[in-house]
């Protein structure tokens, strides 16, 4: 039946409860609970109904569950974690004092420990490659050359557009797939950990050399249900209305 005059097309005390308890999940991942296909398969299909740029549609999902191919990413991830954690610490300065940075060190290095267990990797690919910004505006300064100086193509710059549309179609997908998660009952965080050895999984996976892998999915039932939203900042201190600052 359709919505009552006025009425919200949604449960909104409901849908505000699944956006803000949908978690970075790393420390409860259950990793001796198996994840069916179909959960899997199902969340994903609501993950691709997410705003695409141009419609592109250009994203693709690689799904691991073999405990030999997670084993030899796990290797990877671990290698990364060793000069990761030792920059991150390093520049960390007086947060390596703090208390929330400390439990996401820590949180960080379970998922390390234990990413070889979890039931299901995703890898979100995008086909193609990053855009180098500074190649196409250069390109488009070359093409603006023999312009008059009046002309306001002068002003335009399409590198950081090409690299915002790059990006920007395809993490609405990730967050959506992680809310499909939530909603079944699984957990899941984003580590980019594998991508600084992105072109040996693209060996061991078969990925081809044009496909970029944007990050890796660990998926899992949780252990209990119980998340609660996060400390933030109010959005009402960080937002301003007509001009920054204001």
């Amino acid at each position: 039946m359709p919505a009552a005059s006025g009425a919200t097309p949604f449960d909104v005390a409901e849908t505000d409860r699944l956006l803000t308890t949908t978690r970075s999940v790393r420390r409860r991942l259950d990793v001796e609970r198996p994840v069916p296909r179909e959960v899997v398969e199902e969340a994903l299909e609501v993950a691709v109904q997410a705003p695409t740029a141009n419609n592109h549609q250009n994203w693709r999902w690689l799904v691991i569950s073999d405990a030999a191919v997670k084993q030899e990413l796990a290797e990877m991830i671990q290698s990364s974690w060793t000069f990761h954690r030792n920059d991150m610490w390093t520049n960390a300065g007086r947060r390596r004092n703090d208390a929330g940075a400390r439990r996401n060190y820590a949180s960080a290095l379970a998922l390390t420990e234990t990413i070889a267990r979890v039931p299901i990797l995703v890898i979100p690919c995008v086909l193609g490659r990053p855009p180098d910004i500074t190649a196409i505006n250069e390109a488009w300064s070359r093409r603006m050359a023999d312009k008059v100086p009046e002309d306001p193509g002068h002003l335009v710059r399409h590198g950081e557009t090409r690299a915002s549309i790059f990006y920007g179609s395809i993490f609405p997908a990730i967050w959506s797939f992680q809310l499909a998660l939530r909603s079944r009952g699984l957990g899941s965080t984003i580590t980019c950990l594998h991508v600084p050895h992105e072109r040996q999984v693209a060996r061991m996976l078969g990925i081809p050399t044009g496909v970029t892998q944007v990050c890796m999915i660990p998926v899992a039932y949780t252990v209990g249900t119980d998340f609660r939203p996060a400390e933030r900042y109010s959005a009402k201190e960080r937002t301003y209305w007509e001009r920054w600052g204001t």
